[in-house]
């Protein structure tokens, strides 16, 4: 797997799956045939657009198989205030370039992990179990995949008959499908939220099994307490999730101050020759959105490694450490969006 891969590639071309729903298949810009890179399935492309005058990084997951080198795929859904899916859904053309970076993520299964596995979804949280799913088959894996997706209408059902081709394909992929919102349409699955019986139903054995789970974060929350109730241990449970970027901060001088006055540790940016202290709870990247340091961030989850910086002084805490690896740590390399000071702290920025 090639790492920190940053560089272009080209729109090879563009497939609506839903009314919201497109695959941007990206190919080499090189003119090369193979990729510059591999992932592992399950991984995600940080992606960057300058847009309205900013540079905007966001994360998307791989739907696409890795043994698929010629090309990847991206599905993104266009979101009524996001202004870089948007960007991908509405204005981009075959041919275009894009600055991508990457492959990044932990929230991987390559068949070795377990001998079986639960993959639950909801909305576009589908794509990196799409991407499992492809794999898996292609490998002619013999453990049973269990794929489960919440979606709210037949017509929301994203890549459906690329799912329904893996299940012809792959006796040991058992899908359930369920609707939230069916009233009215032809559906003849499950309709409804995710529930202890249709679990139950769709996997046998549920408690012993490796569960990855991916989808919008009030969904992933229910499913999380749903298997903690069905006494499924909590490490056999491995989520994916993307924060939503915060907005763009107001012009100096029109936002509103804090309360209270910040009482922990001064933080210093030395490259902008700025400091302040921090308040309690505050990471250095929301620090740094106060001061406008410029800091780039995508997930805001610590997942990504858009928002990697030097530290040369001082000690911090950081929650998820998912896209720091060894030589990153020895380096004094941190996640801004993560890292809340234990102590007074310098950072190259």
């Amino acid at each position: 797997m090639t790492k920190n891969w940053r560089g272009q590639l080209r729109v090879g071309s563009i497939i609506k799956e839903t009314p919201t729903v497109k695959t941007i298949r990206l190919q080499p810009a090189s003119g090369e045939r193979f990729l510059p890179f591999t992932f592992v399935p399950g991984q995600f492309l940080n992606v960057a657009f300058w847009i309205g005058g900013g540079r905007m990084n966001r994360s998307y997951s791989i739907s696409s198989s890795p043994n698929q080198r010629e090309y990847l795929d991206l599905t993104v859904r266009r979101e009524p205030r996001g202004a870089v899916s948007r960007h991908i859904v509405d204005l981009l053309r075959e041919g275009d370039l894009i600055e991508a970076g990457g492959p990044v993520g932990t929230f991987t299964f390559t068949g070795k992990e377990a001998d079986s596995i639960v993959l639950i979804s909801g909305g576009v949280g589908i794509t990196p179990m799409v991407s499992i799913s492809r794999y898996l088959t292609e490998q002619s894996w013999p453990g049973d995949i269990y794929f489960i997706y919440v979606c709210r209408t037949p017509a929301d059902y994203i890549l459906a008959e690329e799912i329904a081709e893996l299940e012809r394909r792959n006796p040991k992929l058992h899908v359930t499908i369920t609707m939230t919102r069916a009233e009215g349409a032809d559906w003849k699955g499950p309709r409804g939220h995710l529930t202890e019986e249709l679990l139950t139903e769709s996997v046998p054995e549920l408690t012993s099994r490796r569960i990855h789970l991916c989808g919008p974060i009030p969904m992933m929350d229910a499913t999380k307490a749903l298997l903690a109730e069905m006494g499924v241990p909590k490490e056999q449970v491995k989520t994916e999730a993307f924060g939503t970027p915060k907005p763009t901060p107001a012009p100096a001088g029109t936002t509103a101050k804090p309360s209270a006055e910040a009482a922990g540790p001064l933080v210093t940016f030395s490259k902008n020759n700025k400091s302040a202290k921090i308040h309690a709870g505050q990471t250095v990247l929301e620090l740094s959105e106060d001061l406008g340091i410029g800091i780039q961030f995508s997930c805001r989850v610590g997942t990504c490694g858009v928002c990697k910086v030097k530290m040369t002084e001082g000690e911090v805490d950081q929650e998820v450490q998912d896209s720091l690896d060894d030589d990153d740590k020895a380096s004094g390399i941190i996640l801004a969006c993560q890292a809340k000071p234990k102590t007074p702290v310098t950072v190259e920025a």
